[in-house]
């Protein structure tokens, strides 16, 4: 790690967590760990909770530096290296004993012109790599008081399009004791420096439909070639009360990949078995075309 990266890390550092989002990591533990006293199934809804909370933070650290004046001067000095944005590894949280193991790293993105469009990001990233590591304590704790056991997190990020006009990171979190897994997705506008939504993209909500009909009509598709392709969805599931998928959540999991394609992102369980893993599925331009607000990033 070169002396700016270091400094950067250093300064990173010591940028105070907002109150706001610390108590929404805070209390996501909280609930989760009240939770795994009546439930010993307590992992998932606690991973659940801190993705859900931080999600919903996330928005506080991308506009936050238009609305907190305090918040704008406690990042405006963390610097830019390079000329070029890039992804690096920023940071790591470890935990290496005989039954307990984590490894949580951090990215971090250098090389933006809008220092406070980086700063935020980059905070973000490390605060939701801090509420995955706060849980895994958490869980600790719990296993230890029942007594004990075998646990580990791993953590992590893949850099899945760096073109010309897009960079999309996906943040992973994987429980190595009990299968569970999350993604979260950013899609980043490198040329005018802005996060992109998947609402963004679209004139109106009509994007919903058609994207959860070309989806559904894939997995039926998918299931007809091959049976173990099995996904729970009305057309392959007989019984409704089985059914997950019925259509995607307006702020669904997303990135552009570098053909300029919409990718839609499911995790692991979410409408499939778990052995199907985490599921992508690109969907073709011409079903959303006449959805979208122009043709800028989707292809």
């Amino acid at each position: 790690m070169d002396d700016k990266l270091i400094k950067m890390k250093k300064e990173n550092d010591n940028i105070p967590i907002p109150e706001e989002l610390d108590f929404v990591v805070r209390h996501a533990i909280k609930e989760g760990v009240n939770q795994q006293m009546k439930n010993k199934k307590y992992h998932k809804k606690l991973s659940k909770k801190l993705s859900a909370g931080v999600a919903a933070a996330a928005l506080f650290f991308v506009v936050g530096v238009n609305t907190s004046e305090h918040f704008a001067a406690s990042v405006k000095d963390v610097p830019v290296i390079g000329s070029l944005a890039e992804v690096v590894s920023f940071h790591e949280f470890k935990e290496d004993k005989e039954t307990y193991k984590a490894d949580i790293k951090v990215p971090a993105l250098q090389g933006l012109k809008n220092t406070d469009f980086e700063a935020n990001l980059n905070k973000k990233y490390m605060v939701e790599a801090q509420a995955q590591y706060e849980a895994f304590k958490e869980d600790m704790k719990y296993v230890e008081s029942v007594g004990g056991g075998h646990i580990g997190v791993e953590g992590g990020y893949e850099v899945k399009t760096d073109n010309g006009q897009i960079l999309a990171i996906e943040r992973y979190e994987v429980s190595t004791s009990n299968g569970y897994s999350s993604r979260q997705f950013d899609t980043i506008d490198k040329k005018n420096e802005l996060l992109i939504t998947l609402p963004s993209l679209f004139k109106d909500d009509n994007y919903i439909y058609n994207i959860s009909n070309n989806i559904t009509e894939q997995m039926i598709a998918n299931y007809k070639k091959d049976s173990s392709n099995y996904y729970s969805v009305a057309g392959i599931v007989e019984k409704p009360e089985e059914v997950s998928f019925v259509k995607i959540d307006r702020n669904q999991s997303f990135y552009i990949n570098n053909e300029g394609k919409l990718v839609i992102c499911f995790d692991k369980y979410e409408v499939a078995p778990g052995a199907m893993g985490a599921l992508e599925f690109i969907i073709p331009t011409e079903v959303i075309k006449d959805d979208l607000v122009n043709n800028t990033y989707i292809k």
